[in-house]
């Protein structure tokens, strides 16, 4: 697939031309000798849903480590709300605003729903704040408040999936990365979690970097898009635009 970049509308640009709340600048990344991200450079802009979609391998999850701190580049920079983050430890990434909620949803599974909230908030040291935040979470996601006191490791696959997302949003990020949250689930819990991204975006504003299987409803949901290749951008754009290009419809939206 040779490298494309899309031409964004007279809208897409006058929104895209503000200052960018993340911004990769030529990342490498390594997993030992391997080379994971080859020169990365994307941004994103402040609420704004940007899909990165790509086949396995291609250092997508590489990509949200890399941002969260999880792993540090060995060339080039991570830039948040215009400070250098990279290479910072990943859990003073998170008290400057980041949240990472990652592959496999990795809750506590011998903790209660509300235990697993209260450790996602244990940066903050106001009682009354995190008493707030754990109700925030119980109205956004319903299901989890009827489950307040139930070991998270016994929930369904969704439930445990809505928990990792509303742990996440327990230290109130401004950016969210989300990392596969519909691998696995039922498609009734894959639209609810889809609507639940939607809801944070749009109802609290929270910029979303999304990494997901579903191609078809990442785009559908997002403002613009990156394809990923061997660690490479092969193609970006307005979300829309990516998603009728014959390239990406054949290699990741089933068509023939």
């Amino acid at each position: 697939m040779p490298e494309q970049v899309m031409v964004a509308s007279s809208g897409q640009a006058a929104r895209t031309a503000e200052t960018p709340m993340l911004e990769l600048s030529d990342v490498h990344t390594y997993y030992g000798h391997i080379h994971a991200l080859k020169g990365l450079n994307m941004t994103v802009n402040p609420g704004e849903i940007v899909a990165l979609i790509g086949g396995n391998g291609a250092g997508k999850t590489t990509t949200l480590r890399t941002i969260s701190g999880m792993m540090k580049p060995k060339v080039g920079s991570v830039i948040y709300e215009g400070q250098n983050i990279t290479g910072l430890p990943a859990h003073t990434i998170m008290q400057r605003g980041i949240s990472h909620v990652p592959e496999g949803r990795r809750i506590f599974a011998q903790l209660s729903v509300r235990e697993n909230l209260e450790v996602g908030a244990y940066t903050v040291t106001d009682r009354r704040v995190i008493e707030e935040r754990v109700q925030e979470a119980f109205a956004l996601f319903p299901r989890l408040k009827e489950r307040e006191g139930q070991l998270g490791g016994t929930m369904s696959g969704g439930e445990q999936q809505m928990l990792a997302i509303a742990r996440a949003l327990m230290v109130n990020p401004r950016l969210l990365l989300l990392d596969e949250p519909s691998m696995g689930l039922s498609p009734l819990f894959v639209e609810a979690i889809f609507d639940i991204i939607e809801r944070l975006n749009k109802e609290r504003g929270t910029t979303i970097l999304l990494v997901e299987q579903n191609a078809s409803m990442a785009l559908a949901i997002a403002d613009r898009a990156y394809v990923l290749q061997t660690g490479e951008i092969r193609l970006s754009g307005p979300a829309e635009q990516i998603a009728q290009d014959e390239s990406v419809r054949k290699a990741y939206l089933g068509d023939e």
